[in-house]
């Protein structure tokens, strides 16, 4: 896809998210939904740093993100999974929403808020 049509696309996908905003009906923007064997994914995507100690070394995402795509996984039986690939080591990080919730987590604070889980309760993807 070149440079023009990306951003038509995104000038595009603008329009419509506003127009939803506008009308006060819900949405978000998956980065992915799959298919395997075993059904239907929805999965986030991040690249970032891991999160370093008090309390534990970590990765997570916005606290609001993990309620939206626990909804719809409730809603719509679509299984959410977040992906994170470690800025530093390049080592990605995956596991079920689901099973991370169950667990224990932390709550940042500041600018970009996040929800961390520990690293092990995460799996790695051999790529």
């Amino acid at each position: 896809m070149n440079e023009d049509n990306y951003k038509t696309g995104r000038e595009g996908e603008e329009i419509i998210r506003n127009y939803l905003k506008k009308n006060g009906i819900p949405f978000f923007q998956a980065d992915i939904i799959f298919k395997t064997i075993e059904g239907w994914f929805l999965a986030e995507i991040k690249k970032q740093e891991m999160y370093e100690p008090p309390p534990f070394w970590g990765h997570g995402l916005p606290d609001w993100q993990i309620k939206a795509r626990l909804k719809f996984q409730k809603e719509m039986n679509v299984r959410a999974v977040l992906y994170i690939i470690d800025k530093k080591t390049e080592i990605v990080y995956w596991q079920y929403m689901d099973e991370l919730i169950k667990g224990e987590q932390y709550q940042t604070h500041g600018k970009q808020p996040r929800l961390i889980f520990p690293i092990e309760n995460f799996n790695i993807l051999e790529l």
